[in-house]
Order: C-alpha cells, then structure tokens, then sequence
C-alpha cells in the first residue's frame, strides 16, 4: 500500500503539465503544485488506489488553481508576448495560434481539454477526475 506522497511522486510531470496548462506560466504552475502538494501531503484520509489517487491529486491541483481565481476576483488577462528578434517561424506562429485558442475558450472547454489532449486521458478517466457525467466531457469537448 503505498502513501499519497509516493503517488505525488509518481504523478508530478503529469500534474506540473496540467499545472502549467491551467496557469499558462511556469512560475505560477511552480507555485499552484507546491500549494497543491502541501494539501495533499497534510491530508489524513488520502485514496491508497493508484487510480484513485491519480484523480484525487488532480482534483487538488484543478481546487487550488480556482480558488486562486476566485481570491484574485478577476480573471488575469494574458499579456503581450515577447518576440524573439531573429524572425518568425511557423511552427512559433502556431504555437501562439493555438495557444490563443486555448486561452479563449471558457474553462470548463478547457479544463475538459486539457484533460483529453494535453494528459491523454480517457473520456471515462476524465469524467471520473471533473465529477461530471461522461456525456458532459464529450458535449464540453466538442464546443471546445
């Protein structure tokens, strides 16, 4: 039977990704994940099942990421965007496509999204970790 913080281990590339796909910065994913680990560390009555634990850490970070929302009151705007001066290239242009993209849809979109694409879970494993009906990521998904 392994602790929470064993499976906090195992899981932190995959919850800094989603981290970082939340916060849109490193140094705010860097910030979320500490606070997250701390919560999930402190916790007396953690899921010991790997799956389970896997969605419960998730839960946290996704927790943590919206309660900073609401204490700020008002959802950060992304800043202007530094432009390397050798020039463009495309793949950069499409970097920046998508990630405005990304950045315009409403967060339950992209919350669902990033769940799907960025993690590579499963409809079902993404239900289970948002508390929503497998219908719903799928509607979610396709207005994303």
């Amino acid at each position: 039977m392994r602790s929470i913080g064993q499976h906090l281990v195992e899981a932190w590339p995959r919850l800094f990704g989603y981290a970082l796909t939340l916060t849109r910065e490193p140094e705010s994913a860097r910030d979320l994940m500490q606070q997250s680990a701390l919560q999930a560390l402190s916790t007396p009555a953690a899921p010991c099942d790997p799956r389970a634990a896997r969605a419960y850490l998730f839960r946290i970070v996704r927790h943590a990421w919206i309660d900073r929302i609401r204490r700020a009151g008002v959802r950060r705007e992304e800043g202007g965007q530094d432009w390397p001066d050798e020039g463009f290239d495309d793949r950069l242009i499409e970097a920046i496509a998508v990630r405005q993209a990304f950045a315009a849809l409403d967060a339950p979109c992209r919350t669902v999204l990033a769940c799907l694409d960025v993690e590579g879970l499963t409809y079902r494993e993404t239900a289970e970790r948002l508390r929503i009906p497998v219908g719903t990521v799928m509607s979610r998904l396709h207005r994303a």
